[in-house]
Parts: structure tokens; sequence; C-alpha cells
């Protein structure tokens, strides 16, 4: 398997732990507000990692990290992510992936055979056709189903995960988001994201201008009163 990116440690991805970073390149989505262009577009012209030099980096830090977590990009269009996972867990470390969840089979087959130990999902949209197509870019239709599917498998495992959401302007306003909350209801943890308008994939998103900090609140409120997300919390502010 190859990498595109290896941030060689994170306080953020994984809480309470400290975890390196690797990039996948690749996506079957074309979120306009992406901020992983080169990944997403053009991953050839990005210089390769080979997942020797990733588990041998993740080894020989034993002492301070905790584990692995894989983003991308998109990491679960990559077959070879289970056989990768399956060596980051021989060297006793712990492997978590983040997805958009449209390959509920990986997720499935890690549970399976014990080899995840976290998930971080991104919900791009309420999971309606119409604002899903908008928001990933995508005319695949059956992908939504497959989301669903995911978000089930995910909320029903023993595992460490979290759901998440990028609030943009453009596409998400705070009925958008208060129909998200109906979905995944007492959902263990749940993030707000602060969108961040630069080198995004569809140029127009840069000239828009981030909901503020209290609107955000707002919502985050709304959550927590009407949804039972007690752990929805803001990132990137």
């Amino acid at each position: 398997m190859q990498f595109k990116g290896l941030e060689k440690t994170s306080l953020i991805e994984w809480p309470e732990k400290a975890v390196a970073v690797a990039y996948t390149g690749g996506c079957n989505f074309r979120c306009p507000f992406c901020q992983n262009q080169d990944l997403v577009l053009n991953p050839e012209k990005l210089p390769t990692i080979s997942e020797e030099e990733i588990i041998n980096y993740i080894d020989s830090r034993k002492k301070w990290l905790d584990g692995l977590m894989v983003t991308g990009g998109e990491p679960s269009i990559h077959p070879s992510l289970f056989n990768f996972a399956d060596k980051v867990k021989e060297k006793k470390l712990d492997f978590g992936t983040e997805t958009n969840g449209t390959n509920p089979k990986i997720i499935e087959k890690f549970l399976k055979e014990n080899l995840i130990d976290r998930v971080a999902l991104d919900i791009k949209a309420p999971l309606r056709w119409k604002k899903y197509k908008k928001a990933t870019g995508t005319n695949d239709k059956k992908l939504l189903k497959k989301i669903k599917k995911t978000i089930k498998i995910i909320r029903n495992s023993n595992i460490s995960y979290e759901f998440r959401t990028t609030v943009v302007p453009k596409l998400l306003e705070k009925e958008d988001m208060l129909n998200i909350g109906a979905e995944i209801q007492k959902t263990e943890n749940y993030y707000l994201q602060q969108f961040v308008p630069e080198n995004t994939l569809d140029k127009e998103y840069e000239n828009l201008e981030p909901y503020s900090e209290e609107k955000l609140k707002e919502i985050k409120k709304l959550l927590k009163e009407n949804y039972g997300l007690k752990n929805c919390k803001i990132r990137n502010l």
C-alpha cells in the first residue's frame, strides 16, 4: 500500500491518545469544499511513502505513540487497507481510519477480525440524496444507502468512534444540521467542524464567510438539547 503523507504525531485525531496519521491518495467523492485538493485530484503528483516506511516509523516510536490513524482522500477505496491494518496490529499498536462511509463491507470485515479500534466518519449533509449529492459531487445514489449502513454498523460496534460534519454555509443551514442530529440521535461523539475557505476543490467556496462562533454554538446547543448529543463539540474555531 502506498501513502501520500505522514503526520508524525497528532493529539487531535484520537482523544486521549497520541497517534501518527497516514494519508492515502484518491477519493470517490468530489466535495466542493474539500481542502485536500491534491490528494483527491492529483495523488500521482505527490511524493509516495511506502507502507514499510510507515510501519517502521510507528514501530520505532512505540514509547511515544499509541497507534495510527489512516485518512485521505478516502482510505476505504484501497483494497490493501485491510492487510495494512493487520501489519499495524501485529506491532501491538492501535489502528483507526477516517472515512466517508461508502464502504460498509470493509468496516464489517475490520470488526469481524478485530483489526480496528477507532472510526471517524464524516457526515457531509442530512442523509437525503438531493443534499448529499450537492455536498459530495457524486451521482452514485447507491452510496448514500451504503453510508447509512456504515453509520449503523459503527453505532452498534464496541469500538471508539466519532461522527463529524464540516458546517459549510453554502451547503448547510441550521435546519440541515438539526436534521443530521435527528438521524444520529444519542450518538456518543459528534463534532461540528468550522469550515476554512482555503484551497477548496471548487474555488467559489474560498469566497464564503464561515459561520460565526456564536452560530455554531447555537447549533451545538440545539443538538444537545433536542437530540441527546451530549458530547457535541466544535472544532477549528
